[in-house]
């Protein structure tokens, strides 16, 4: 089936100059359309074909990019802890270099001046000269007390017995003295006794006899602590046992200084 879609008629034909082109569609099964049908299916399959091509292309670049960006994750966090090593380490040298200046600022101890040394050496020279001066005089002194009072005998007692018969004041005054100048010192105390009676009795005799005279001495304001008394029965007399002045004077208590 055909259609004309020319407006005019013939009359047209003769005046345009144009070359009469076919206005006719012919819808028919025939050969204008066999061959018309042909092109049109080719051309869809390369613009279907060029579409699949940029789909696939899209698709591979999207995959990559987004398997590229999976892939940079451990490597961007593993800068990340690069970056946070490094920072944290430039902080703690940076501490340490600030801790290092402000120690650097701390004032240090002045040192002693070269005055000071030789005043102290010459004070403590002059200690050393001044201060063992007083324990020499009074060494000296004490030892000049000691010889005179060492051996004396301050009591005498009466036959048979510890009560004193006689008393050297003098003397006590003496030894009370140098133990109260000196309360470092002590003093030894021996009681002595006759050859009446038997040795035993005249042990016991001179040990009651030095008690006697140390509770004395500790009367007189005396540490107990520093007399110590000791009995030595008939040793040592001072006189002759054969006659009565002999003995009486045997009969004694003697100090001595340790």
């Amino acid at each position: 089936m055909a259609f004309d879609l020319n407006k005019n008629d013939g009359s047209a034909k003769e005046t345009s100059n144009k070359t009469p082109g076919t206005s006719k569609f012919d819808l028919t099964k025939g050969e204008t359309a066999g061959t018309t049908v042909p092109g049109n299916s080719s051309s869809s399959k390369n613009w279907i074909i060029a579409l699949a091509g940029i789909l696939i292309i899209g698709g591979g670049i999207s995959y990559y990019s987004t398997r590229s960006a999976k892939l940079g994750e451990p490597v961007r966090a593993s800068q990340e802890l690069v970056l946070k090593d490094t920072s944290s380490t430039n902080v703690a040298e940076a501490q340490a270099k600030l801790g290092a200046g402000i120690a650097s600022t701390k004032p240090r101890p002045e040192s002693p001046s070269a005055t000071t040394e030789p005043t102290i050496a010459t004070t403590v020279t002059e200690s050393a000269e001044t201060v063992p001066a007083q324990p020499e005089e009074v060494s000296s002194n004490a030892t000049a007390v000691i010889k005179r009072l060492n051996n004396k005998v301050p009591a005498t007692f009466a036959q048979g017995s510890a009560s004193f018969s006689r008393i050297d004041q003098s003397l006590i005054k003496q030894i009370t003295s140098y133990l109260s100048k000196n309360p470092a010192s002590s003093i030894q105390v021996n009681g002595y006794a006759s050859s009446d009676g038997p040795i035993g009795i005249n042990q016991t005799i001179s040990q009651a006899r030095a008690d006697a005279f140390k509770q004395y001495l500790v009367s007189k304001s005396i540490d107990e602590n520093r007399v110590l008394a000791t009995g030595k029965g008939i040793e040592n007399p001072i006189a002759s046992n054969d006659t009565n002045a002999g003995r009486k004077k045997n009969r004694r208590v003697e100090i001595t200084f340790p």
